[in-house]
C-alpha cells in the first residue's frame, strides 16, 4: 500500500507539472510563419538576339579605262609576194591553183582507166591564175578591176575613264547581338553585335572608243572578168560533150553522147600585184563593252544602345569596324566592225578577291511580338577603300576601280530572343 500510494503521488505531480507547461505554452504568443513576399522570384530573361532579314544596299562606285589590240586569229594572208600559196583574209581566201585537164589520145577521145573506169586528168601547167579561190563581199572588186582582199586589226588607244555606279542589291543579312546590362542606371541598355550580310556587285557599259584601224589590202587581178555575185567560192565545173572533127557529138556503144568534166571557173592571178597598208584613227569602228559581276560580304563588329520607347517598341543604334571581302569577274569585249567581213571580236576576262576595312553604323525600330520574336526595320550606312582590278594579258591591257565608299541602304527582318 505504501508503494501504491507513492506511485500514485508521482504520477499525479507529473500529470501537474505537464498541465503546467501545456498552459504556459498555450499563453505564449504563437510562432510567426517566415514572410517570403520580399524576395526576388528567379524567372530567366533572354540576353541574346538573333535577327535575320533583307540588306538593300545602295551601289558603290566603278571606273573603266585601258586598251588593247583585236586581230582575227584566223587571218593568214602570209607574205605581200609569192604566188600560188595558200592565204586566208578576213574577206576570202586564196588557195593553189587546182585546174585538171581530161587526158585524151591522139585522136582527141578521152582516155579511160582500165581498171577503174574513170576518166584520166593531168595537172595543167601553170599560168599564174588560179582556179580556187573565194570572197565575200562585191565591195571587194576595185574600180580598175581587181579583186581586192583584206586583213585588219585594231589598237585601241583611248584614254578616257569611264565611271558609273553598280546596281543597288538585296542581300541576307544575318545578326546576333547579347545584352551586356543597363547603361549608367537608367532605362537604356548596351549590347555587343555580330553582323554578316552578302550583297552582289554588277556593272556593266559600252562605249565606241578610239582605235588606230590597220588594214593590208592586197590585190588581184581579174583580167578582165566580172566574177560572180558574192559571196562566192570556186571551183565550178560543167559537163561538155566531146565532137568529132566534124563538129558531131560522139556516141557512146549505147548512142549516148560522151561528156567531159570541163572547168568553168573564174580564173583570178595566184599572186598579189600589190599590198597597200593604211591606218586609221577614228571613234566608230572599235566597240568595247565592260563588264563587272561578283558579291562581296560584310562582317560587322561593334556596340549596341537600346532606347527603350514603348514596353514592346525600342530603337536600337550600332556603330563600329567592318571588313569587305569583295570576288569579282571583271571581262572586256573589243569588236572591231571592218569595212569588208563579220565583225573581229576579242573577249578577255580576269577574277580578283580582295579585303578591305571600313566602318559602318546602323539604326533600327525594333517591335517586339510577344517575350522572344519582333520584327524590325531601320536605316544603314558603311564606308570602305577601294582597289583596282587589273586585266592584262596578249590582246588586253584594262583595269577597274571598285570603291566601296559611303554605301548606304536600308534593312528589315525578325528577331528572336533566346
Amino acid at each position: 500500500m505504501k508503494y501504491l500510494r507513492l506511485t500514485c503521488f508521482v504520477l499525479l505531480a507529473a500529470l501537474g507539472v505537464v498541465r503546467a507547461q501545456d498552459d504556459e505554452e498555450r499563453r505564449r504568443p504563437p510562432t510567426e510563419i517566415p514572410d517570403f513576399s520580399n524576395l526576388d522570384e528567379y524567372i530567366y530573361e533572354p540576353k541574346s538576339i538573333l535577327t535575320i532579314g533583307i540588306r538593300h544596299l545602295g551601289p558603290a562606285r566603278t571606273s573603266f579605262s585601258g586598251g588593247g589590240t583585236i586581230f582575227s586569229t584566223l587571218d593568214e594572208p602570209g607574205p605581200a609576194r609569192g604566188a600560188n600559196l595558200l592565204r586566208h583574209y578576213h574577206d576570202g581566201t586564196i588557195q593553189p591553183d587546182a585546174r585538171f585537164a581530161a587526158r585524151v589520145d591522139n585522136t582527141g577521145n578521152p582516155v579511160i582507166d582500165p581498171t577503174s573506169g574513170n576518166q584520166l586528168f593531168d595537172a595543167i601547167a601553170p599560168d599564174g591564175r588560179t582556179n580556187t579561190w573565194a570572197y565575200s563581199d562585191r565591195r571587194q572588186i576595185s574600180d580598175d578591176g581587181y579583186l581586192v582582199y583584206h586583213g585588219y586589226s585594231a589598237r585601241v588607244t583611248d584614254d578616257r575613264v569611264r565611271g558609273m555606279d553598280t546596281l543597288a542589291s538585296n542581300g541576307i543579312d544575318i545578326s546576333t547581338s547579347h545584352d551586356m546590362g543597363k547603361l549608367f542606371g537608367t532605362k537604356m541598355s548596351w549590347a555587343l553585335l555580330a553582323a554578316v550580310s552578302v550583297s552582289d556587285l554588277s556593272a556593266q557599259t559600252s562605249a565606241n572608243v578610239r582605235a588606230a584601224v590597220s588594214t593590208d589590202s592586197d590585190y588581184y587581178s581579174l583580167y578582165g572578168q566580172n566574177p560572180p555575185d558574192s559571196p562566192y567560192a570556186s571551183p565550178s565545173t560543167k559537163n561538155v560533150t566531146l565532137l568529132d572533127s566534124a563538129g558531131s557529138p560522139l556516141l557512146t556503144d549505147d548512142g549516148v553522147p560522151q561528156t567531159v568534166v570541163a572547168d568553168n571557173s573564174v580564173l583570178l592571178a595566184n599572186e598579189s600585184a600589190a599590198r597597200i597598208t593604211t591606218v586609221v584613227t577614228d571613234e566608230t569602228s572599235v566597240r568595247n563593252s565592260w563588264k563587272l559581276k561578283g558579291a562581296f560580304y560584310t562582317f560587322r563588329f561593334g556596340p549596341t544602345l537600346v532606347i527603350p520607347v514603348f514596353s514592346r517598341v525600342q530603337i536600337t543604334l550600332s556603330a563600329g569596324p567592318a571588313l569587305i571581302y569583295s570576288g569579282s569577274s571583271y571581262t572586256v569585249t573589243q569588236t572591231l566592225d571592218p569595212d569588208t567581213g563579220t565583225d573581229i571580236t576579242d573577249t578577255s576576262t580576269d577574277v580578283a578577291n580582295k579585303v578591305l576595312p571600313g566602318y559602318f553604323a546602323d539604326a533600327a525600330v525594333q517591335v517586339n511580338v510577344s517575350d522572344r520574336t519582333g520584327f524590325y526595320a531601320g536605316a544603314v550606312f558603311q564606308s570602305a577603300g577601294s582597289f583596282v582590278q587589273q586585266l592584262n594579258n596578249g590582246t588586253a591591257q584594262y583595269s577597274s576601280k571598285i570603291d566601296f565608299a559611303n554605301m548606304s541602304g536600308l534593312r528589315a527582318g525578325m528577331s528572336y530572343r533566346f
